[in-house]
């Protein structure tokens, strides 16, 4: 009798390990940014928050630079098939599946992270529809450093950017630099350097953070941070994972989300000051825009939020009701 109670005893407990096992929950994290990036950084640190608060029951594992073989347009998709449990995806990349994610890129309408602030409040809930539609949910956002232009000659004055040929990030930043009298240029990024070394390529528009860590010190020396735009990544998780969680584990995750979320922001902002920093320690001068170049910009942002409401109508409402409450 004892060592049938023995081996009961042990069947329980085999049972019970078992049970525990099973109720582990185990999420994929996708993200194309580097361990450097504070962006990637800011995940590691949910996920490690997310594992302490949940005893471990739920245990996220950060993929960094593309390790899932997911592509940086491809985030969307991959979270609402479930290829991964979750992403940190740059939106406005993902305006291919959904074109309303690339209305943050319209110049001139988020400048500053107050701004984005007010533009989340106004847009947050027309981009729930878009991930509720797509099968996941937004956890937290964190903006990106604005944009300015890497080039070998001072820019200024709206004279000063008639035709430099300055590589442009997406669609909209390309049109943004012709209409500023640019000559912008397609140029996939690892091309960047040699391009320019060679001359081909006058320099190159992108934020203060990807122009520290790619070094572009080393082929121009002039940065103007034009501030003309400004873009949020968004951590997404799939609603069928987040559902099957218990619902003390979504409390416990959605608290995190919240509480973290302004740390985040701050090391946004932290990031953009360190690597002005860097340039500038680096030989790059850095440039303020005059009346002229700013009038400049002001006149194509304007002009393309207009075509922007053309292919996007949608967007206008939301846009409209944003500009009224930020002033613009």
């Amino acid at each position: 009798m004892t060592m049938m109670r023995k081996i009961l005893g042990m069947t329980t407990a085999l049972t019970l390990v078992g049970s525990a096992a099973m109720a582990e929950t185990k999420w994929d994290l996708s993200t194309a940014w580097g361990a450097n990036n504070f962006h990637a950084e800011s995940a590691m640190a949910f996920a490690d928050a997310v594992r302490e608060a949940t005893d471990g029951s739920v245990d996220i594992t950060v993929h960094l630079s593309g390790e899932t073989g997911v592509k940086i347009t491809e985030k969307l998709a991959a979270v609402e098939t479930g290829i991964v449990q979750m992403a940190d995806m740059l939106l406005f990349l993902q305006a291919g599946e959904e074109p309303f994610l690339g209305v943050d890129t319209l110049p001139y309408l988020i400048q500053g992270q107050d701004e984005m602030t007010i533009w989340l409040e106004v847009a947050g809930p027309t981009y729930d529809e878009i991930f509720e539609r797509r099968n996941q949910k937004v956890l937290y956002y964190v903006p990106w450093p604005s944009p300015g232009v890497y080039t070998k000659n001072a820019i200024v004055s709206a004279d000063d950017m008639s035709g430099q040929r300055i590589r442009a990030f997406n669609a909209t930043s390309f049109t943004f630099l012709e209409k500023m009298g640019a000559a912008p240029v397609e140029l996939p990024f690892e091309e960047l350097a040699p391009a320019v070394a060679a001359g081909t390529v006058d320099g190159a528009a992108t934020s203060t953070s990807t122009g520290a860590n790619s070094k572009l010190y080393q082929f121009t020396d002039h940065f103007n941070p034009l501030n003309w735009s400004m873009s949020p990544d968004a951590v997404t998780v799939n609603l069928d994972a987040w559902n099957a969680l218990s619902d003390a584990e979504r409390e416990t995750i959605q608290g995190l989300a919240d509480s973290m979320e302004a740390e985040f922001w701050a090391a946004s902002a932290a990031e953009d000051e360190t690597k002005t920093a860097v340039l500038v320690d680096n030989g790059m001068t850095v440039s303020t825009a005059d009346a002229s170049l700013t009038a400049k910009m002001a006149e194509a942002g304007q002009a393309m939020w207009a075509d922007f409401f053309e292919n996007v109508p949608d967007a206008q409402e939301v846009v409209e009701a944003y500009a009224e409450k930020a002033g613009k």
